[in-house]
């Protein structure tokens, strides 16, 4: 099991649902933004991301980017306070689209931390 596999499951438990594609774009975009330094704000998921996982995982790219926004959907649905906290850094107002989860994940498996609490101490990220 991948880094980010774990960081997935550690959020849905156990569920019976296939999170390689998830996994995959964290992966993906983790290295999109700090490989390849490409800045989060010019990153179209579904244009740039869900393409190399289909490629990835050998799966149609309308079956690869359901198959990502059902688990992201899952992962932001059992996202509890202490999970947020954990993952995010802080509580959300408002419920994340399945691009910033997967950005927030991005930076948790680049940086073993939170992407608010990375954010405060390197503003740099933003842009």
């Amino acid at each position: 099991m991948t880094k980010s596999e774990r960081i997935i499951r550690s959020i849905i438990g156990a569920e019976r649902t296939n999170i390689r594609a998830l996994a995959v774009a964290v992966e993906i975009t983790a290295n999109v933004l700090f490989s390849q330094g490409i800045p989060m704000d010019e990153i179209a998921v579904s244009k740039d991301i869900y393409p190399i996982v289909a490629k990835k995982i050998g799966k149609s790219f309308p079956t690869t980017a359901r198959q990502i926004e059902r688990t992201a959907n899952l992962c932001i649905n059992a996202l509890d306070a202490p999970l947020m906290e954990q993952y995010i850094g802080r509580p959300l107002a408002f419920r994340p689209p399945p691009r910033a989860l997967i950005i927030y994940l991005a930076f948790y498996l680049h940086f073993g931390e939170p992407f608010f609490k990375v954010i405060e101490r390197e503003p740099v990220l933003l842009f």
